[in-house]
């Protein structure tokens, strides 16, 4: 068993992993740019829908653009954390 498993199977939680005393720098950094880049793509989601209400069109697709943008970056970020995890890099379906 890892020291990535439980008794219970893969540890799913992404603050478990965070607050784990086992995560080195690499995950840790992997894991903050994970949030990060989910706390981003999350507000460009906002940010698109106000400029489209202000009438502002073209920055509003930015966002969109932005945010499609955070969505590879995100569905890189999962493949490494699978990798440095060592668990299947497959299934990054429903990320984008």
């Amino acid at each position: 068993m890892s020291k990535w498993q439980t008794e219970h199977g893969v540890r799913t939680s992404l603050r478990e992993l965070r607050d784990s005393q086992d995560a080195d720098q690499t995950l840790q950094n992997l894991l903050r740019a994970l949030t990060l880049n989910l706390e981003l793509r999350a507000r460009y989601r906002v940010f698109e829908f106000e400029a489209a209400q202000d009438g502002h069109d073209e920055t509003a697709r930015l966002f969109r653009e932005l945010r499609e943008s955070a969505g590879d970056q995100i569905a890189g970020l999962m493949s490494g954390l699978r990798e440095r995890l060592g668990q299947d890099t497959t299934s990054t379906e429903g990320i984008a």
